[in-house]
């Protein structure tokens, strides 16, 4: 009903046949509204879903992040109303202000919001398990584990969808090394050393720093794929980098920075348009080396290639 209905027309994004206007998963609904929409014709469609269905919408848990300009998001939360035109939003509707984080599927988003905030529980409850596990006195075996359980457990899904800051990592390698040896400040064995494999003297550590590594990595092979599952958000990130490709390439030509022989400043005033996420995927990247060298191109990729830039 939704997909179908004249008067919600969600997001195109060039590259993504359907338009972006719900996602669901499991008892989350979002739904994305065009500065021209109407809240009162989502909710007339929901409640004659709810209606033919027998669901029902928890609406006092409804929330809005707006997604426009900063002014037009003050006059949204200074008139509670999408547009001029549109009706008062009812005052049990949650709107994000700037710098606001709403919880959904497990990250915390909004307009700059301070990433650093949703770490804080996760490192305390760390902390405290750490604390209980220490009590046992557990031998260095026990200890890989528990690390693994408690560090890697605890803090792998919210990086993955959060992104993990600096100093998050760096409070983590230090609750892991004050874990590991009871004295840190005389360890007899670095922490680098222990990360590695048994077979290299190691004792299979969790290093903190490789596995965000490798979550970003993940990220960047799903923003890489170019076949019809390619997730929306990658053809997001597209637009948003070929923003900042170098002047005197046609728009029309601008395809890939991976595909194509121009580079994105990834420092600097323009590196700062792009999402937090966006730089840190590049930076793995770029530090990896990245790039698309085949062995053998058909005919077919050629054909699908611009003429030039490449």
């Amino acid at each position: 009903m939704l997909r179908n209905s004249p008067d919600l027309q969600g997001y195109s994004i060039p590259g993504i046949k359907d338009k972006i206007l719900i996602t669901l998963f499991a008892d989350d609904t979002t739904i994305y509204l065009k500065q021209t929409n109407c809240y009162n014709d989502l909710q007339t469609i929901l409640t004659c879903w709810c209606c033919a269905s027998g669901a029902k919408f928890n609406a006092e848990k409804t929330e809005i992040i707006p997604i426009a300009t900063e002014t037009h998001c003050s006059l949204i939360l200074a008139n509670r109303q999408l547009h001029p035109d549109d009706a008062p939003l009812p005052l049990s509707i949650h709107i994000a202000k700037e710098g606001e984080a709403i919880h959904s599927l497990g990250a915390w988003i909004g307009n700059n919001v301070n990433n650093i905030s949703p770490w804080e529980p996760v490192i305390d409850k760390i902390s405290l398990t750490l604390s209980r596990f220490q009590r046992s006195h557990p031998t260095l075996t026990s200890k890989t584990i528990m690390v693994q359980w408690s560090i890697g457990g605890m803090s792998q899904y919210l990086a993955k969808v959060q992104g993990m800051p600096q100093n998050i990592e760096d409070a983590l390698e230090k609750l892991t090394h004050a874990f590991i040896w009871t004295n840190p400040s005389h360890p007899p064995i670095s922490l680098n050393q222990l990360y590695k494999d048994k077979s290299h003297g190691g004792i299979g550590l969790l290093d903190i720093h490789s596995r965000n590594e490798a979550i970003e990595l993940t990220w960047l092979c799903e923003y890489l794929d170019i076949s019809p599952s390619r997730p929306a958000w990658a053809f997001v990130v597209d637009i948003l980098i070929n923003q900042l490709a170098p002047e005197g390439i046609p728009d029309q030509t601008r395809l890939n920075t991976f595909l194509q022989k121009w580079d994105i400043p990834t420092r600097g005033r323009c590196a700062s348009t792009l999402p937090v996420y966006a730089l840190v995927m590049l930076h793995t990247a770029k530090r990896y080396s990245t790039s698309f060298a085949p062995a053998q191109l058909s005919q077919r990729l050629k054909r699908q290639m611009p003429a030039f830039y490449h």
